[in-house]
């Protein structure tokens, strides 16, 4: 047993920063706070819909529903981030080999990237259901029965659909590691995933709406697909001896299973993920050696690592992702969002008004969606270790940083670009605005990429265990996420000053050319030693 925590404290530093305080003591306290005063946030944002619901239901008597319904919108949500968090957690955490390499069972491997997992699970199932129950209480006798099945609800919910996630992240896995470009097969199935998510964020108005109106029918169908629901609420509600073993049976018996036969099947699939089909005409192709240029080769290596590590690409592709999603819903059903964006405001707009800004409102769109690719603030860091080889490499420290802003540019202007011409010839769009619109999807972009590499060089991370505590957990992407949002929320909102006029756009564009030219010379001259002196 002792062996086995000591395994599992080992896995948690791994991808979790919040069990890395000890490792520096000086910022180790910062690093609690920020998530602690993160994380209260959103509880009192999810409390708020919370109480909405309730103020809906409580008339009606139909209160005990908000339980059920939260459980439910928890587990989805639950499901969909098991299904993309294991992706990282278990099948490409980089201390594989050495866990692989003690003297400890497959299954107990396997236990300890699980718990791993539900750990996390646990704390974002939290900020869901706690802001829930403490509404629910509002409205309800609050005794012990009720604190001690709160609690026990918060640390048995995550487990069956965390389970259903693991199994879909299999299934993804397991699909991927059949073809010969494994990477981006997953890639693919997880930014489906992704969309699934982004589409019901951007329904969610549409769906707490129907679920109020319809709590008492959903609370019926509730109790036929996921029974630990009716269980968690009955038990909240009165302590039953018989329910509560039901429910132990229910969760722990599948997990119990789950990590037995998916020990198993686990190895399988990380063996056949690292092995690499070469076949016989790659092998003759491989005889053959091509010269490149450096800044050629420097790229090729940058698109390389990029395009193999399907978590840089899901995170730091985010905006360009919604930059596609935008774009085609603006084209294809361009009345709905303005009708939808009408009632969300509460205020009439008509479609008349939104085509004479049409090109701004789409200027604008360039602007956030640049702003929020941040490609180069993970590119320093995931050097890591091989940090010292591309420092020795037989160029100039100039034409590195150069490489990753133009990868940063070939992986992201392209497809502004051909959102821009969809844009074009869908609204039949003006010469000028057209100008306009396709220098700033050449000038914001790289700003955000010069402006992300920057960062990144003040706040580099060279010692992580895996990408995924790089791209979604480093100083670096966060800085360099909130700066962008805001430059970019600024920068839409001044474009609007001067009405239908074009001035303040074009003092906008030159304005960011010079801050592109000048943070580029801030590279070249005090960048370029910064990365001289990293080292691992």
């Amino acid at each position: 047993m002792k062996k086995l925590f000591s395994l599992i404290k080992a896995a948690m530093s791994q991808d979790m920063n919040l069990f890395k305080v000890k490792q520096q003591k000086k910022s180790g306290l910062g690093k609690i706070i920020f998530p602690i005063i993160l994380a209260s946030f959103f509880m009192i944002c999810i409390g708020v819909y919370a109480y909405g619901f309730a103020e809906i239901l409580n008339p009606m008597g139909l209160i005990d529903v908000l339980l059920s319904i939260f459980i439910i919108l928890t587990a989805v949500l639950t499901i969909l981030e098991g299904a993309y968090k294991s992706q990282g957690m278990l099948f490409e955490a980089k201390d594989s080999e050495l866990l692989f390499s003690l003297p400890i069972t497959k299954k107990m491997i396997f236990t300890i990237r699980i718990i791993k997992l539900m750990t996390f699970q646990f704390l974002y199932n939290s900020l869901f259901l706690i802001p829930s129950v403490i509404v629910y209480g509002i409205y309800k006798k609050v005794d012990l029965n009720f604190c001690m099945s709160s609690i026990l609800m918060i640390v048995l919910s995550p487990i069956i659909p965390t389970i259903i996630g693991c199994i879909i992240g299999y299934i993804i896995k397991g699909i991927s590691s059949k073809f010969k470009s494994k990477r981006f097969v997953q890639v693919i199935l997880s930014s489906s995933l992704l969309l699934v998510v982004l589409y019901i964020s951007f329904n969610k108005n549409k769906i707490l709406e129907y679920i109020a109106q319809n709590a008492a029918n959903i609370d019926v169908l509730i109790k036929q697909i996921y029974y630990p629901a009716v269980l968690f609420s009955n038990l909240i509600k009165s302590f039953n001896i018989t329910e509560f073993l039901i429910l132990l049976a229910i969760c722990i018996l599948p997990l119990v299973i789950f990590i037995y036969f998916g020990s198993i099947y686990y190895f399988t699939i990380i063996s056949k993920s690292g092995e690499k089909g070469i076949s016989k005409k790659t092998v003759i192709k491989n005889n053959k050696y091509k010269v490149k240029k450096p800044q050629y080769a420097l790229i090729a290596k940058e698109l390389k690592r990029f395009f193999t590590s399907p978590v840089f690409i899901i995170n730091s592709g985010f905006g360009l992702v919604l930059m596609v999603v935008a774009t085609i819903g603006l084209v294809t059903n361009f009345k709905g969002l303005v009708a939808g964006f009408s009632n969300g405001i509460e205020v009439e707009i008509s479609t008349e008004t939104v085509m004479q800004y049409i090109s701004k409102i789409y200027l604008c769109l360039v602007v956030l969606m640049s702003f929020m690719t941040s490609i180069t603030s993970s590119m320093i860091s995931l050097e890591g270790k091989n940090i010292e080889i591309t420092k020795s490499l037989p160029v100039s420290s100039k034409k590195i940083l150069l490489a990753k802003v133009l990868t940063s540019n070939i992986i992201s202007i392209p497809v502004i670009l051909i959102c821009d011409i969809i844009f074009f010839i869908a609204f039949k769009i003006k010469i000028l605005d057209i100008l306009l619109i396709v220098l700033a999807s050449l000038i914001f972009p790289t700003f955000s990429a010069i402006l992300g590499l920057i960062i990144n060089l003040k706040h580099p991370k060279l010692d992580a265990n895996s990408d995924t505590e790089i791209v979604k957990q480093s100083m670096s992407t966060f800085i360099a996420t909130i700066s962008g949002m805001i430059l970019g929320l600024i920068t839409a909102g001044i474009t609007f000053i001067d009405g239908e006029k074009n001035i303040i756009i074009i003092i906008e564009l030159i304005f960011y050319c010079l801050l592109d030219i000048l943070l580029w010379q801030y590279v070249v001259k005090k960048g370029s030693k910064k990365f001289e002196k990293l080292s691992v």
